[in-house]
């Protein structure tokens, strides 16, 4: 039977424009592509459900055509957005993502939602009392209409033990010391980029400072994305590089979203910590090879794939 995962906010909508970066007034171009797609924690919300997890999306959209358009692509790949809350008259948490496939870089404009406040609804806590792990990214953390559901659902996560993976992202710096103490309290797994360990441990960076975490609490296991470097995993018991996979880059977007959703995955199937890191690499690394992420994901075939042609011998059973 597939393991259940709960996703707790951060339901964007990307536009995404293939530029030349930087731009510069007055200098106007005419793009070769443009388009809609799901972006924010949607593309590990979709790269889970092609490794095959069951997903429960909560948390909001707005009552707009991004909206729509976020439901009618998650319910298309069959997650569960029975439990989400769509108040009259608000609006989509909307990026414009500014890409250049030529030279592998983006720029990310944002505008969070606006809308009622959300809270935890009696669906709510029905999802998360059949899950076998949730899934809270940083940036959910910092949309003001989210505080009460995401208070209720660290309220929950505490009363139940159940399992939480943290995806730190660039926002984390604006948690208070408390904020980040019950994060790290409550997660499993904390996965974060070089540039955000000073976010949460306390301004120090650095492996050394991931150690640290982890000796401080114990449970927790901290996931190091390094891009095209691969990861590295310490826990109070591992401390491991997993080398990344060389692969022809056209797109970065989404790609540490995706490496979150088949490392989930695998830690939830019961991998060793290698096989989950190695696994994961492999879906970033496909992810890079599509322009855009969201409905980009890449399968469980093309996550095989890579691995075959790297002799891991691994196997993903999806």
């Amino acid at each position: 039977m597939p393991k259940r995962l709960v996703t707790v906010g951060d339901l964007v909508l990307d536009l995404v424009v293939d530029a030349r970066l930087p731009l510069h007034p007055d200098q106007h171009q005419t793009v070769t592509s443009l388009q809609f797609e799901a972006g924010g924690a949607c593309t590990t919300i979709l790269a889970a459900r092609r490794m095959g997890l069951d997903v429960t999306a909560l948390g909001t959209v707005g009552d707009d055509l991004q909206g729509r358009m976020l439901v009618d692509i998650l319910n298309e790949a069959a997650v569960d957005t029975s439990a989400l809350v769509i108040p009259r008259e608000s609006t989509t948490t909307t990026v414009l993502a500014l890409t250049n496939a030529a030279q592998g870089e983006h720029v990310f404009l944002g505008n969070y939602g606006e809308g009622a406040p959300i809270d935890f609804s009696p669906a709510a806590a029905a999802r998360l009392a059949g899950s076998d792990a949730v899934f809270i990214p940083g940036y959910t953390l910092a949309e003001a209409r989210l505080s009460r559901l995401v208070a209720r659902v660290f309220d929950w996560l505490a009363a139940n033990d159940s399992r939480l993976y943290f995806d730190a992202g660039p926002f984390s710096n604006q948690l208070t010391s408390a904020q980040g103490d019950q994060v790290l309290r409550l997660s499993q797994a904390l996965l974060l980029t070089e540039d955000e360990i000073p976010y949460i441990a306390a301004g120090e960076g650095g492996l050394d400072a991931c150690r640290r975490l982890c000796q401080r609490y114990p449970q927790l296991t901290t996931v190091l994305k390094r891009g095209r470097a691969g990861c590295h995993i310490v826990s109070r018991h591992v401390d491991l590089a997993c080398p990344g996979f060389a692969v022809a880059v056209m797109d970065t977007v989404g790609a540490g979203d995706a490496f979150a959703g088949a490392y989930i995955w695998a830690d939830l199937n019961g991998y060793s910590p290698l096989e989950c890191g190695t696994i994961a690499n492999a879906m970033g690394a496909a992810s890079v090879t599509k322009a855009g992420a969201g409905t980009n994901a890449p399968s469980g075939a093309e996550v095989q794939s890579l691995l075959d042609d790297h002799k891991t011998g691994i196997q993903v059973s999806c």
